[in-house]
């Protein structure tokens, strides 16, 4: 490390993308501390063909999310399903939402998609699992979320669902600003844009989470239950 006064261009810019590229946060994972957060795996993102917000890449992933859901039931982790809803035509979200062309697109359509948690049918919620509704880009705003996790003594939340640069990517940045650790699942968030998802995990891995591959979060789960238990 450079003295200060001595820091190059070329260090800061080296430096900047390692923590891009490889960078790794102190995030430990701990069944009894953390929940996994599911974010807004609707019909109206996930059902093939259904609507004009389907992020295929949600659908492609939608057995490797239910295999996660499983696998943190399995072991005690709380799944809390997330999902977007517009009961009252949007006035109950942010303002300028129509105003910019994601969420313009709803305008032909509003009175006909997200009035319901429709959760895609292989990540429906199960018995025990949580349902929360939200109204804004971030699970956060507006909703419960934060007094549920504490309540459950939760400090850390897994990420997965739809979509990367959007409703997980704002879920992340909330939850680190609220002081809960973040583990960001790499290859369960998916986007509409391949570029957009691989941007979003670099700058979430330098400044918010810790990123992970599904297998690597279970992985690092049950060996924390056996280390427990030991």
């Amino acid at each position: 490390m450079p003295e200060l006064g001595m820091f190059t261009e070329d260090w800061i810019l080296e430096q900047a993308k390692r923590d891009y590229e490889a960078g790794e946060a102190d995030v430990p994972l701990r069944v009894g501390s953390c929940a996994l957060l599911v974010v807004d795996m609707l019909d109206e993102f996930v059902k093939p063909e259904w609507s004009p917000y389907w992020v295929p890449d949600a659908t492609r992933q939608a057995a490797k999310i239910r295999a996660l859901q499983d696998a943190c039931r399995g072991l005690g982790v709380p799944v809390v399903n997330i999902g977007y809803e517009t009961m009252l035509q949007g006035l109950d979200g942010p303002g300028p939402m129509h105003n910019v062309p994601i969420g313009g697109a709803i305008l032909p359509f509003l009175g006909k998609l997200f009035l319901r948690p429709a959760f895609y049918e292989e990540v429906a919620p199960q018995p025990g699992d949580l349902v929360i509704l939200k109204h804004a880009y971030s699970s956060f705003h507006g909703t419960p979320l934060e007094t549920v996790l504490h309540n459950m003594s939760v400090d850390t939340v897994i990420i997965a669902g739809t979509m990367t640069n959007y409703c997980c990517g704002a879920t992340a940045r909330e939850a680190f600003w609220h002081g809960f650790h973040v583990v960001f699942g790499s290859d369960v968030t998916s986007s509409d844009d391949e570029e957009c998802h691989r941007v979003e995990l670099k700058t979430l891995r330098r400044g918010f989470a810790r990123i992970l591959a599904s297998s690597e979060i279970v992985a690092e789960l049950e060996a924390s239950q056996t280390t427990g238990s030991a």
